[in-house]
């Protein structure tokens, strides 16, 4: 019997290690895709992993003319956190497009906390996403919900290092 290889292994199945990895070789595949320009080495060097790794981890890549171009999308299981009813929670997701209207969703909940405008909130209404167990999960577009699961978030201590009396 052979095993799955690492990228498509569930993400309860992985080592604390391999989690981290895949982590970093998603952050890598993210960042390909948003930048033309950034090449695999640099986009893997800059966030502290080999390339190997990455390919490893992702399968995200295709070849064109003898080098690695990356894939539009891929089916790599990541957990990410979204807010629904008045909760934040962490759900497993099993592909980038999922991924990608959550970070959407992210970035809208964060426009709002910062300028208090609730337009961006409204392209979320009544849109849910599915786990990796096919169970739907509505965003949160409530203001005030949102607002509350943020005041929830705690916030890292900041540790005094110098005293400055």
């Amino acid at each position: 019997m052979t095993a799955l290889p690492l990228y498509k292994r569930p993400w309860r199945k992985l080592s604390p290690r391999q989690k981290l990895l895949r982590e970093k070789s998603l952050a890598v595949i993210g960042e390909l895709r948003n930048s033309k320009t950034k090449s695999l080495p640099q986009a893997a060097n800059d966030k502290g992993i080999t390339v190997k790794n990455v390919i490893k981890h992702t399968n995200g890549f295709k070849k064109v003319n003898g080098k690695p171009v990356v894939k539009k999308w891929d089916r790599i299981q990541r957990i990410m956190r979204i807010n629904t009813n008045g909760q934040e929670k962490s759900v497993t997701l099993v592909d980038s497009r999922t991924a990608s209207v959550v970070r959407r969703y992210h970035n809208a909940v964060k426009q709002f906390l910062n300028t208090g405008d609730k337009s961006k909130l409204s392209k979320f209404r009544n849109k849910k996403v599915k786990d990796s167990k096919g169970k739907l999960h509505q965003f949160e577009t409530n203001p005030d919900e949102i607002i509350r699961i943020n005041q929830r978030i705690e916030e890292p201590e900041f540790y005094e290092v110098y005293n400055t009396k």
